[in-house]
């Protein structure tokens, strides 16, 4: 609803990287966009463009794949979002409709500026690590995603 599909497969994939790669051990494309289930070419178009953007980083070869740029405690939600989406989907109206805004609201507009500023507050303060956290301590899950010991 406020996340683009982007942002959604940008934030699953970043995850699954906190957890099963280093700079030791990279992932490629294929595992992640298998083990989240998530279209192979379309994840491999989103991580180029986290590389592009430094959030990730990648070597080619046979040993290469993708890892974090940055310690996952550095990397909140938001900063997920803003990279992918440009931070818009903080801003749009809940209907969809381009003039809405405080002046001139929507139907839905206090109701969902509510909803909306609320949910920009748990992703500036949650980070991947905290993702990561909840998977390990079982409070979470997602798709096949296990840790490696």
């Amino acid at each position: 609803m406020i996340l683009s599909k982007t942002s959604e497969y940008a934030l699953r994939s970043l995850l699954y990287l906190a957890m099963q790669a280093s700079k030791e051990h990279k992932v490629g494309i294929k595992e992640i966009a298998q083990e989240l289930d998530l279209p192979m070419h379309f994840t491999g178009k989103i991580l180029q463009d986290l590389v592009r953007k430094g959030l990730i980083a990648s070597l080619k070869g046979p040993n290469g794949g993708f890892f974090l740029n940055h310690p996952a405690s550095e990397i909140t939600i938001m900063d997920v979002v803003k990279v992918v989406d440009g931070g818009e989907a903080f801003k749009r109206c809940g209907l969809g409709m381009n003039k809405c805004s405080d002046e001139h609201p929507c139907p839905l507009h206090e109701d969902f500026k509510v909803f909306r500023d609320g949910l920009a507050r748990v992703f500036n303060k949650k980070t991947i690590h905290d993702l990561v956290q909840e998977v390990d301590t079982g409070h979470a899950f997602i798709k096949n995603l296990v840790q490696v010991s």
